[in-house]
């Protein structure tokens, strides 16, 4: 958070617009490049009765954990503790910690059961959340599951819910109450009413909820796309996409991938007209911004040529956040080019014949292979592959084939290279596979450390001489913490807490839970049956 001195107060009376606090959980430059974060903070902004304010993560935080720091607003430097109502965005699981963090910094009692009269209002929505809030469960009144829909300030919907909170506080000050309120709209999971029973093993039997709460939450989903999609303009130069104007035009997949939570949880499938946000795309044209399209199945949207080649032919320049190499034809591959991005990134995810079966992605080594040629020979200096190792029924052969791919890539890379009087560099990213719920793999067992290091020395063993070629993998200690907390549930809180009160997250964090954390590591036996055919 940004260390200032707090130079006024937030009203806590009854008069509007009321104060609300938007956390993001890592740092400033983090936070400003999500579009769902920025997308909120400018619905709250715009609306007659919130007043919004941002909080994030000093970068001195980074230097020294274990330093206090008061949090204290973007806008004004009001502290956090002075908002009745503190929302987090939270789309990935190894910022949990920072919640309560963020809170004791604060002076707020971290755990929900020691709030009460006069303590503000601590909601939290995100991917991550509404893909498992159950590891912040402790930490939270209440849980927004899916995605914003309608206008802020619309009825019967998260917002007017926490306008009526505000009512509650001036008047019976009844929490319980006021949770009651929230039994029958959809996209809000109260923790505080539902139980639950475990199994000596440790496994879930039942759940619990209190009378008049649904057996299960409905996440509310933005299903029409006849409105303006979300965007935001990037305005700060320290953030990842400085100076770009971000625009959501496609939401969910229809691709199937079986490890990808993205491709489940946002279904159906939704395209943006391009009529819905050309007025965007001319405002950062006019600006002179980049602009980034976001989407999880770019290569499907039907009017993806048309919208890169109006940006390109107006002067514009775009970037892509993905595109399958589905999407990816010589029109395509040409305004690429022209856009000046010097580096394609394809995801092959594995190799081998077989595992591609198996997760549910069959693009053919080859189709990679002539893409690689086709953007070399058209103007792309460099290429960055990302692998997974780890996946369900993965063997040390399927990983030496991501050796032998990358190796018959580079000669094709190499050999269009030449053409062009350079040569350019070859990425491999290598990330551990993290079961995810909602897919088909969500019960698969994580990969074990011995596991992990046998097979990521196979990839550098085979790819360290070769030149141009450059692997980087992903941190193991940040991939079991993000394996635990994405299946984790509410008794993993006590880690959360004492993270946060050390100063640090990491797989040591976990002794503090009175359930070995290694348990959300394991696998179950419905996924051995469900592979039975084929392995």
């Amino acid at each position: 958070m940004r260390e200032r001195h707090n130079k006024r107060s937030v009203s806590r009376n009854s008069g509007f617009p009321l104060p609300i606090a938007l956390v993001y959980p890592n740092t400033r430059k983090v936070g400003l490049s999500n579009l769902g974060f920025q997308f909120l903070f400018n619905q709250l902004q715009g609306s007659d009765v919130f007043s919004p304010q941002r909080f994030f993560v000093a970068e001195s935080f980074l230097k020294n954990p274990s330093e206090h720091n008061i949090p204290v607003s973007e806008e004004d430097n009001i502290p956090l503790k002075n908002f009745p109502v503190i929302a987090f965005s939270i789309p990935f699981e190894n910022d949990y910690w920072m919640v309560p963090k963020i809170l004791i910094d604060s002076g707020i009692k971290p755990l929900r059961i020691d709030r009460g009269r006069g303590d503000p209002l601590i909601l939290a929505g995100g991917v991550s959340v509404s893909l498992n809030p159950e590891p912040l469960a402790d930490f939270l009144d209440l849980v927004f599951i899916g995605e914003i829909v309608g206008d802020i300030d619309e009825p019967g919907g998260l917002w007017s819910m926490i306008l009526e909170f505000k009512k509650s506080r001036i008047a019976a000050h009844d929490r319980e109450g006021f949770y009651n309120s929230f039994r029958n709209i959809n996209g809000i999971y109260v923790p505080e009413a539902y139980g639950f029973n475990y199994g000596e093993d440790g496994g879930l039997l039942e759940i619990r909820p209190d009378q008049g709460f649904p057996d299960r939450v409905t996440a509310t989903k933005r299903l029409s796309t006849k409105e303006t999609p979300p965007f935001a303009m990037v305005h700060d130069q320290q953030t990842q996409f400085r100076n770009s104007c971000l625009v959501e035009i496609n939401r969910g997949c229809g691709r199937g991938c079986r490890f990808c939570s993205g491709g489940w949880i946002h279904r159906p499938v939704r395209h943006f007209k391009y009529l819905r946000f050309r007025d965007t795309v001319d405002q950062a044209i006019t600006d002179k911004k980049t602009i980034g399209l976001i989407g999880s199945d770019l290569a499907s949207h039907p009017e993806l040529n048309i919208i890169l080649s109006d940006i390109i032919n107006r002067g514009g320049i775009f970037s892509l956040s993905s595109i399958r190499p589905e999407g990816l034809n010589d029109e395509i591959i040409e305004l690429i080019v022209k856009s000046g991005q010097k580096t394609a990134t394809l995801a092959p995810e594995v190799a081998s014949k077989r595992l591609k079966k198996v997760i549910g992605k069959q693009i053919p080594n080859e189709r990679f292979f002539e893409l690689i040629d086709k953007l070399v020979a058209a103007g792309t200096p460099n290429i960055r592959f990302y692998f997974m190792i780890g996946l369900p029924t993965e063997t040390e052969e399927d990983v030496q084939e991501i050796v032998e791919f990358v190796k018959n890539a580079r000669q094709i890379f190499v050999n269009a290279s030449r053409s062009k009087g350079r040569i350019g560099r070859i990425g491999v990213q290598v990330n551990a596979f993290i079961p995810k719920p909602w897919t088909p793999f969500q019960w698969s067992a994580a990969l074990p450390k011995k596991q992990w290091e046998i097979r990521k020395k196979i990839i550098e063993n085979g790819l360290c001489k070769l030149k141009n070629v450059v692997v980087r993998h992903e941190s193991l200690r940040s991939s079991e913490v993000q394996a635990i907390l994405s299946r984790a549930d509410r008794r993993i809180s006590s880690s959360l807490l004492e993270a946060a009160r050390g100063g640090k997250l990491d797989i040591s964090s976990f002794s503090a839970s009175h359930l070995n954390a290694r348990f959300f590591l394991r696998g179950y036996e419905i996924v051995k049956r469900f592979f039975h055919g084929m392995l």
